[in-house]
């Protein structure tokens, strides 16, 4: 029941992308999506006896025997709930605002769906490292035809290279293991129990740390992300921003800190530069113009504060940055499509494009400014939860990290300030004279997203008591 998730997007999108048919196709990713969302809803908060964890014999390699492992629980679980509710909304948006992208366009996002799900469900090495790289190939098309014209070439290029970089470093990694180390097969328990006999590993840790810092991305391998985010469309940026970067985040936890635990106790250099990384982020962001860009570098800044909290090694902090994880997703997904709704309606492309927006069309102003609210961390949204635990650990463990991450939150609200009051207040530029109607299906759509933010804002129970399952 486990491979519905990734085989049944899998299917559709190979066949959507080579089927030859003029009549755009989308309402079956739509219906893919929504028939997986309420699947996956199904699996985790019903009683049905449904065994959650499959290993099935896949082949041998070098000796090492390598699984067809999937488990659907901890945060993998919430990272699948994440990916489908993502993909659901997402879909819904395009049948909402009736854009007709090709059926190729539709295809490939749904393998990178399936992709998606193979990665928080993989429970062997091999098997990860499949996943991870069938992602990367549909969104390395959706860049180069569907992305910006003057710009997504030098972007795509960028974004292969430092794909190539990470996935090469990944797969010699996973070579050693199984020639060298030779572990009883490729699943996470089998690999650990050889990882943690050995004690000089840090160069084989490296090599994962890099290829999950370039996809998270962590700074100074950052520098793909913002490029590509701004050449993107915004279903392939939603995708990056909501997702992808979830990705490198949930192999670090998953598998580099399972497998390497010896090294955390020796990596506050590290820390410091993904906090110098951090506090850099913030600071192009709030002088950037360009709107793309700006959330691009918030989001560099928010999963850096992540990615910091995990090495606390601390309850606290790795609770709160699942927690954030999640919070995350939803929040920049809200930001994105607000983001796309403002380009298509008033052709909004930097904070001097537009001006006064809350004047015509009040609705896009009050649900950018509540997503920009959660995007700052505020009381009764569910950042606020996450983002109040991970500087509580940072501060018990290094009280000088505390202080890089609080910096960050004051640029943060001090960008995301700016942001919001040059398109939506002040005078009137660029815009009808007359005030528009707000399309009442992305009532729902925005509604919901907002929901969610305020549900697991009050009552956060509902994603720990999902960790702990």
């Amino acid at each position: 029941m486990l491979s519905l998730l990734i085989l049944l997007p899998l299917i559709a999108g190979t066949g959507l992308t080579f089927i030859r048919h003029n009549r755009p196709l989308g309402f079956v990713g739509t219906a893919v999506s929504v028939y997986l969302l309420i699947y996956t809803l199904f699996l985790l908060f019903t009683n049905t006896p449904v065994d959650l964890t499959v290993v099935y014999p896949w082949f041998k390699l070098g000796g090492t025997q390598a699984n067809i492992a999937l488990s659907l629980t901890g945060l993998g679980a919430a990272m699948v709930l994440l990916t489908t509710l993502a993909y659901a909304i997402l879909f819904v948006y395009f049948y909402t605002i009736k854009k007709n992208y090709k059926n190729s366009f539709y295809g490939l996002l749904l393998i990178a769906f399936g992709g998606l799900n193979g990665v928080f469900l993989a429970q062997d090495l091999l098997l990860f490292y499949f996943f991870w790289e069938i992602v990367l190939i549909p969104i390395y098309f959706l860049i180069g035809i569907w992305g910006a014209k003057r710009t997504r070439i030098s972007a795509n290029t960028t974004f292969f290279i430092y794909t190539i970089l990470g996935s090469f470093l990944m797969l010699g990694g996973i070579i050693y293991i199984g020639f060298q180390l030779r572990p009883a097969s490729f699943l996470l328990t089998d690999v650990v129990k050889v990882t943690s006999s050995f004690g000089n590993l840090q160069t084989l840790a490296w090599l994962f740390l890099i290829a999950f810092a370039i996809k998270i991305p962590l700074f100074p391998l950052h520098s793909w992300q913002p490029a590509v985010y701004k050449a993107s469309s915004t279903p392939v940026t939603v995708i990056l921003s909501a997702l992808m970067a979830k990705m490198g985040l949930f192999a670090v936890i998953n598998w580099l800190l399972n497998m390497f635990p010896s090294i955390c106790p020796n990596t506050d250099n590290l820390l410091y530069i993904v906090g110098f990384g951090l506090f850099y982020a913030s600071l192009i962001a709030l002088t950037s113009n360009n709107v793309k860009k700006i959330i691009a570098y918030s989001s560099i800044a928010h999963l850096a504060l992540i990615f910091m909290s995990l090495y606390t090694q601390s309850e606290m902090g790795t609770k709160g940055a699942y927690f954030q994880m999640f919070s995350h997703g939803v929040v920049v997904l809200g930001l994105w499509l607000s983001v796309d709704y403002m380009q298509r309606k008033y052709k909004l492309t930097d904070i001097k494009s537009i001006g006064g927006l809350a004047h015509i069309d009040p609705w896009i102003a009050v649900f950018f400014t509540f997503f920009g609210l959660a995007n700052v961390a505020l009381p009764l949204t569910s950042s606020f939860i996450g983002e109040f635990m991970m500087l509580n650990a940072l501060y018990s463990y290094n009280p000088v990290l505390c202080i890089i991450g609080c910096t960050g939150v004051i640029l943060s609200a001090a960008y995301t300030l700016r942001l919001s009051t040059a398109l939506l207040f002040g005078e009137r530029e660029n815009l009808p004279k007359k005030k528009q109607k707000f399309p009442k299906t992305l009532y729902l759509i925005f509604g919901l997203i907002s929901l969610i933010i305020l549900v697991l804002g009050i009552y956060p129970s509902v994603l720990f008591n999902l960790f702990q399952n």
